[in-house]
């Protein structure tokens, strides 16, 4: 089951919608653990999914934080899995 969240801001080229990263939480379930929730981006062109990324942390904030930092810096998509590596390998937004 996924649950897409609203934070996102669309980026905007010459007027119109380009690209915009938005936060989804996955519910999973783990027989030692139990049910939990992770995180993960999804990549909009206007409003049409282009990608999704699934699992990649169970911190909200620091996704979160990652996301308003993809946004705001109009990451193009060609880099996502460069910084989302990034992110994993030092936590840093």
């Amino acid at each position: 089951m996924v649950i897409k969240s609203h934070y996102s801001v669309k980026i905007l080229h010459k007027g119109r919608i380009v690209i915009s990263y938005e936060l989804y939480t996955e519910h999973q379930y783990d027989r030692e653990s139990g049910a939990y929730e992770t995180y993960g981006i999804s990549v909009y062109r206007g409003d049409s999914v282009i990608r999704v990324i699934g699992d990649i942390s169970l911190d909200r904030v620091k996704l979160e934080a990652l996301i308003e930092s993809f946004n705001q810096e109009r990451l193009s998509p060609v880099h996502l899995d460069e910084a989302i590596e990034n992110f994993l390998y030092c936590f840093e937004v």
